[in-house]
């Protein structure tokens, strides 16, 4: 897509801390306008730039693109590949159809250092907007003290997301395959990548927590808490520990993941004639994996298993070889 000038679906939060959709090139997505050929795609590294904000260990993300010439780096990226219509949303139309996702912590830590660095020069007013609502707190992970707490800390949240969510930058990118329906055949227009960035993220499990009336702390309501938290405490003191925050305060709930979110909630955010229509038609899959790659995939993974399998999209190269 990058070499054919094509551009991403963004999602972003405006003012009203609604989703928004946009276009955004690559270069903006990789931070950089170096070809292709001087980047390099470092999977499961650090981004080193957000060390200085913690005291505890900066954990890997999926991909960091770094500047081959000085390995500096530049834009670190989550990547959720993710299918098109969900079990959710496979018998309605089209335009309704939706992806699952599941949300697990190097997401939300990614997430949460992301607009720390965007925000560091406005700690010192970012500070304020948390103190009164978290400072009493004397045990964050009792789950009674912080309910009595929650929804003004949740307030607040809402409250720094309307006053910076112009210093929001993408952090996750999510590749979408389509199916016909339910089944392993691929539509004709089978991919695109929707990028959403870290404070539009947040809109995944932010609605969610706050609608709850569950008498429990939800996964959404605990990704909040763990926000809330993380925000409150590097704007006080410019470093944060991770481990308390995102290996605690579990409220008794598994720590395997953040949250997930099905497409029929999923549907709202993103849809769009893409999201119905994908921009890259199957015919181009033999132009993306070269060489015979697909016979290298490992068929026990879904999507690895249709490529595999649908040995006439590759027709043309082993008949022109």
């Amino acid at each position: 897509m990058r070499d054919k000038g094509e551009s991403a679906v963004y999602l972003t939060l405006n003012k009203k801390r609604n989703i928004s959709q946009k276009e955004i090139s690559f270069d903006d997505l990789y931070n950089t306008k170096l070809d292709n050929e001087a980047l390099f795609f470092s999977f499961e590294s650090r981004f080193e730039p957000f060390a200085p904000f913690l005291y505890d260990e900066l954990k890997p993300i999926d991909l960091v693109v770094k500047d081959t010439a000085n390995n500096s780096s530049l834009r670190p990226i989550e990547i959720k590949l993710t299918t098109i219509p969900d079990n959710t949303t496979a018998k309605l139309e089209e335009e309704y159809y939706g992806t699952e996702m599941v949300v697990r912590s190097p997401t939300m830590r990614y997430m949460a250092l992301s607009m720390a660095e965007a925000c560091q020069t406005h700690f010192d007013d970012i500070r304020p907007i948390f103190e009164p609502h978290c400072h009493r707190i004397r045990d964050w992970d009792n789950a009674h003290e912080i309910k009595s707490h929650m929804s003004s800390m949740f307030e607040a949240l809402e409250t720094f997301f309307g006053a910076y969510y112009k210093f929001q930058r993408p952090i996750l990118m999510q590749p979408i395959w389509k199916t016909t329906g339910k089944s392993a055949q691929l539509a004709d227009n089978c991919l695109d990548i929707f990028v959403w960035s870290d404070f539009a993220l947040s809109r995944l499990f932010m609605d969610s927590a706050i609608e709850s009336t569950k008498k429990e702390i939800t996964r959404q309501q605990r990704a909040a808490l763990r926000l809330t938290r993380f925000l409150y405490e590097v704007s006080k003191n410019k470093k944060v520990y991770q481990a308390p925050i995102y290996d605690g305060m579990t409220f008794d709930t598994l720590n395997d993941k953040e949250f997930a979110i099905s497409g029929t909630k999923m549907n709202p955010y993103m849809k769009c004639e893409r999201l119905a229509k994908p921009s890259i038609h199957k015919n181009e899959i033999k132009r993306i994996i070269l060489g015979g790659g697909q016979k290298y995939l490992s068929p026990e993974r879904r999507f690895d298993a249709i490529i595999y399998f649908s040995t006439d999209l590759f027709d043309e190269e082993e008949d022109e070889a």
